[in-house]
């Protein structure tokens, strides 16, 4: 395992630069979109802050692993050793952020529960692997391509945390689009992730990597799948309540529309 003085920087990026999200750019930039922002009580401002720091940090993540799935022909399964400069720096922020979130969250209890800190502290586990080696950079890239759901899970939780009423268009919509990017980057990969290590692993391919690469792919995998499918059951009751919410929206927007057309014929 090395690590390059760049790979530093952007782990040092992510700590500091998301820290400075927090701090600085959430209580400006929130209350210009959410007025209500600065009636909340100090406990929830802070709430709101971490909130929006963790749905930058994941826009970033999921844009530059997704990228680089798309754009980076050495990202295969089958690849044991490869130096993939966009993986290893999007772990190295993603690491950093990681800590940044896991010092809020020891400062500040409520942000989540015990299953947010296990999940924080295989996030660093796997971070810092994928940041300071080069094997497995597809499996490491799946990890970090989870992202994809977090920018709407992450606005969902910032309007429930602003009082945003929860039968708005709005928020129906983030419910619907936590539900298909649930299924596209972290349930519809499972069976995949799972064919393609077996094959690695048949061919004997698998185990001439370090031990911690082997554990972590596999352990920190199982980990972050059982908490998938535990939060999905969860997921697919909000997306049947959001689905029947906007159905009744879409009723009550064309009787509105055929009572004015009415009286515009009446008048």
């Amino acid at each position: 395992m090395t690590l390059e003085a760049t790979h530093l920087l952007a782990a040092a990026s992510g700590f500091l630069g998301m820290l400075m999200i927090y701090k600085f750019i959430s209580p400006r930039v929130v209350p210009l979109w959410f007025p209500a922002y600065h009636a909340l009580p100090w406990e929830k401002q802070i709430q709101v802050n971490e909130i929006f720091m963790a749905g930058s940090h994941s826009v970033v993540v999921c844009i530059s692993s997704w990228v680089a799935y798309f754009t980076v022909e050495e990202l295969k399964p089958t690849t044991l050793w490869y130096d993939c400069a966009l993986t290893r720096h999007t772990s190295a922020f993603f690491w950093g952020y990681s800590i940044a979130d896991l010092l809020l969250m020891i400062c500040h209890p409520h942000f989540g529960d015990v299953y947010f800190l296990m999940h924080h502290v295989v996030s660093l586990i796997a971070g810092y692997l994928g940041m300071a080696s080069i094997s497995i950079p597809y499996y490491v890239n799946v990890f970090l391509m989870m992202e994809l759901t977090n920018p709407f899970v992450n606005f969902r939780f910032m309007l429930k945390a602003l009082g945003y009423p929860e039968k708005s268009l709005l928020f129906s919509c983030t419910g619907v689009l936590i539900f298909i990017t649930w299924w596209i980057a972290r349930l519809g990969p499972i069976p995949i992730y799972a064919y393609h290590m077996a094959q690695l692993m048949s061919t004997g391919g698998f185990f001439k990597i370090e031990l911690s690469m082997q554990l972590t792919s596999v352990l920190g995998y199982a980990f972050f799948t059982v908490l998938n499918l535990a939060w999905f059951r969860v997921i697919i009751k909000l997306f049947q309540r959001e689905i029947r919410g906007l159905i009744q929206q879409g009723h009550s927007m064309a009787k509105r529309v055929q009572q004015e057309t009415n009286s515009k014929k009446g008048g």
